[in-house]
């Protein structure tokens, strides 16, 4: 009797551990958002040449690994110079049965070459959601680059990695 309690016990225990591991593995989403900059507002700080503060919106979609397509909306504001500097995005991502998950990030762009392309990158929060993403958390990160002028309505795309479900 005591060598099947102390089975059953080993048993519980392992499934206890096990199982949320798995769960959390299969929560990670990958894929990839294009978005194009709708419109954009900009201004010279004044102290130092190319310094810029500005706010912009973003529409586009997202393509993430479980095959669904969701529309972005998107506001961010940016503190660059000469093109290079921090941002910090508010998105919110609205599937076809109209469930909408809220991420913000932050992250990092920089000029490449001639500074028609940017590389992005960062961080985000999944900060909740409506329909199935009610209570959505978790975090990700995010790489990608930005073409063209962002004042001219340029496009970005940046692939990312998320690992957010709800509580």
């Amino acid at each position: 009797m005591k060598r099947r309690a102390v089975i059953f016990v080993t048993l519980l225990a392992m499934t206890a551990f096990l199982v949320p591991t798995t769960q959390a593995a299969d929560e990670k989403i990958t894929g990839r958002v294009i978005a194009h900059f709708t419109k954009t507002e900009t201004m010279e700080v004044g102290d130092v040449p190319g310094h810029v503060l500005g706010v912009a919106q973003q529409a586009g979609l997202m393509f993430p690994s479980t095959g669904e397509i969701s529309r972005k909306a998107a506001t961010l504001h940016f503190d660059l110079i000469k093109g290079k500097g921090n941002f910090v995005d508010y998105s919110f991502y609205t599937d076809l049965d109209g469930s909408t998950r809220f991420i913000k990030s932050v992250g990092k762009v920089g000029p490449v070459g001639d500074g028609k392309k940017f590389v992005i990158e960062g961080e985000f929060e999944c900060v909740g959601g409506t329909g199935r993403y009610e209570g959505y958390k978790g975090t990700g990160t995010f790489k990608g680059e930005r073409v063209g002028v962002i004042k001219d309505g340029g496009d970005a795309y940046y692939d990312f990695t998320m690992n957010c479900r709800k509580p």
